[in-house]
């Protein structure tokens, strides 16, 4: 049966078959995830992935359930894929460092190409307090503008709480001037960007976490595979990981 219905049960984030392996991915990968799970279906495993912001993932893997409208998902992730530093004090198996990417502006009209020119435009900025990115930006542009703290309480500011979909969204409808997004989205979403001079990197990592079954660590063996590989080249991340 399906009771999908555009506005009202639609879930753009919540992947898969429940009753399989269950993963948690940083959301910037989405657009990847069909994909793998293709991959991973093709190879014979069932698998439920959801695709959220980190701060949430590292929520999940220390048991934490999610809410999404009405529903509660309550189990807890076997494999998770964070940025490395999400991954302290987490009681993991095996981990390994696989895909890395880079900051970008993505505006509407003229161009932006320094974060200091973001102040006093209308602009959406991923929240550092549980996206990656979101604290990336923030100590770029101290280092680089000053206050962070001053561009934000300006009143064109928006601090997202999914910032994969809502600053595409936005910038398409014109509520805003410009974003901060990855590389690697602002391709998918053909949007006119700008890298900053002065830049830094993510990486992520995927993680087999200590509750993880015996079909979970063949599904993680699998993730840095050729085909896997493949596919993440194919959104235009960097593979870091050695295939050897």
């Amino acid at each position: 049966m399906d009771l999908t219905l555009q506005l009202f049960d639609v879930l753009e984030d919540i992947w898969g078959d429940t009753s399989g392996i269950k993963m948690s991915f940083a959301g910037n990968q989405w657009f990847a995830a069909k994909d793998v799970l293709d991959f991973l279906k093709s190879k014979g495993y069932k698998v439920y992935l959801e695709t959220i912001p980190p701060g949430m993932v590292r929520k999940r893997a220390e048991g934490e359930s999610l809410k999404v409208g009405n529903l509660y998902i309550s189990f807890t992730p076997e494999i998770v894929s964070l940025p490395p530093s999400l991954l302290e004090g987490l009681k993991i198996k095996k981990k390994v460092e696989y895909a890395e990417n880079d900051i970008v502006i993505v505006f509407r009209g003229a161009e932006i190409n320094n974060l200091c020119d973001l102040k006093g435009r209308r602009v959406a900025i991923p929240n550092p307090s549980i996206e990656g990115i979101g604290q990336l930006f923030k100590e770029l542009y101290e280092e680089e503008c000053g206050d962070y703290e001053d561009l934000i309480n300006y009143g064109g500011v928006y601090i997202t709480k999914v910032h994969h979909r809502e600053i595409p969204h936005m910038l398409k409808l014109g509520d805003i001037d410009a974003g901060i997004m990855w590389r690697t989205e602002a391709i998918y979403w053909t949007f006119k960007y700008s890298v900053p001079q002065h830049n830094k990197k993510g990486k992520l990592a995927f993680a087999l976490l200590d509750n993880a079954s015996e079909k979970a660590e063949e599904v993680f063996n699998l993730l840095t595979s050729t085909e896997v590989k493949q596919i993440y080249e194919k959104y235009g991340f960097k593979w870091i990981a050695d295939n050897s």
